[in-house]
């Protein structure tokens, strides 16, 4: 009773608020959807809502992160183990979706291990860095350690690919660049590393603007069509029309907004999931995709300073890679909605319908709620 008392006493009710208020944005989304375009998913998002808070609030009161400081190997394991299985799993249980898997199915439960894997990436990742930072490294440890780093990223990325899953691969590789950042790895290590990214992306970037023919016939022409034609689709939306066509619907439902929204809206594909946000921007305007922007930027600060504060170095890494993958993950959506990034059917976090997503997000928002409660204070300060 006691414990329950100094819980609710340190509760941050700003911080679980904001998480309210963007789950009331889902379900009145949502509403605009089934209104818009007959797709019914209000009622299933409140299931999934009431089981992700009562994961959150688990997470958040019973677990001890020094004891899944210790275990976080075997979550790793755990989780990339599940996601291996999805490749070995008989078709009655893993199924083909849209020209990819991903996807456990028994009965009229389907849950995506990938997005469990992001806990487990972030969790093992916080712990491997904090312990070889424990004392000032040297650059041959440094270097080994990033190369560990990169071992266990690269891992799952390699494994979410053959499914193919681009959306996910990305976010594992946001959440190794986040958490490796904030690490206490030297400045011009990290840049040695990232070099190699960068280039190849800015070389990607030239021959597109001078060599289109060329990019378009010989780079893309390397990929899976599946993969290639999301590429036609964004880059040449016009031109490809059908492979453009969730793109070009999203744009002009978000053109159709104007300031504070329209209520005629021309048919988006996935509204209810992947471009949820062209609902948003259609149905609400500029106005409500602005509040929703700034509640997301709240809640990502509030993410920052509780995991900042508490007193082992563990924590704050969680709280960097849970930040990462959230601001990642909305960058990737709201991109991709107006044709900044190319579609990869990454949902927008607590907005869109789903229900592994949504549960895991809020379990990982539980793992910073559990770090506010139990911060030890000391005569200075909390850390």
């Amino acid at each position: 009773m006691q414990r329950l008392q100094s819980y609710f006493e340190k509760f941050d009710y700003i911080y679980f608020s904001l998480i309210v208020l963007l789950g009331l944005t889902s379900l009145v989304s949502l509403y605009q959807v089934q209104i818009l375009q007959g797709e019914y998913f209000v009622v299933q998002q409140i299931v999934w809502y009431v089981v992700g808070l009562g994961g959150c609030f688990v997470v958040s009161f019973f677990l001890d992160l020094d004891i899944i400081k210790r275990l976080s190997l075997f979550i790793y394991l755990f989780f990339l183990f599940l996601l291996i299985g999805i490749l070995v799993a008989p078709s009655s249980i893993s199924k083909e979706i849209n020209e990819a898997y991903g996807w456990y199915s028994i009965g009229g439960f389907s849950f995506q291990p990938a997005e469990s894997m992001k806990i487990g990436l972030i969790l093992y990742l916080a712990q491997v860095i904090s312990k070889g930072t424990e004392t000032s490294p040297t650059l041959k440890e440094e270097m080994l350690l990033v190369g560990k780093l990169t071992l266990i990223t690269l891992i799952p990325v390699g494994v979410v690919m053959k499914f193919p899953d681009f959306g996910n691969a990305m976010v594992y590789l946001a959440i190794y660049g986040v958490m490796l950042i904030v690490s206490r790895v030297r400045l011009k290590t990290i840049l040695l590393i990232f070099s190699i990214p960068i280039t190849v992306v800015l070389a990607l970037a030239i021959t597109y603007f001078a060599a289109p023919d060329f990019f378009f016939d010989r780079i893309l022409g390397m990929l899976p069509s599946y993969q290639a034609s999301r590429f036609y689709g964004w880059l040449q939306p016009e031109k490809y029309a059908i492979s453009g066509y969730q793109l070009n619907q999203s744009i002009m439902a978000i053109g159709a907004g104007n300031m504070s929204g329209y209520e005629q809206l021309p048919h988006v594909p996935y509204a209810y999931s992947d471009l949820i946000f062209a609902v948003i921007g259609g149905v609400f305007g500029f106005l409500g995709t602005s509040i929703v922007l700034l509640l997301y930027f709240t809640l990502i600060y509030k993410i920052i300073m509780i995991s900042q504060r508490y007193h082992d170095s563990f924590g704050s890494l969680i709280g960097a890679g849970i930040a990462g993958f959230l601001t990642f993950q909305i960058f990737q959506n709201v991109g991709m909605s107006i044709g900044l990034m190319p579609v990869t059917g990454l949902g927008l976090p607590l907005i869109s319908y789903g229900g592994s997503a949504l549960v895991i997000t809020l379990a990982s928002l539980g793992l910073i709620l559990n770090m506010r409660v139990n911060t030890m204070t000391f005569m200075f300060g909390s850390k």
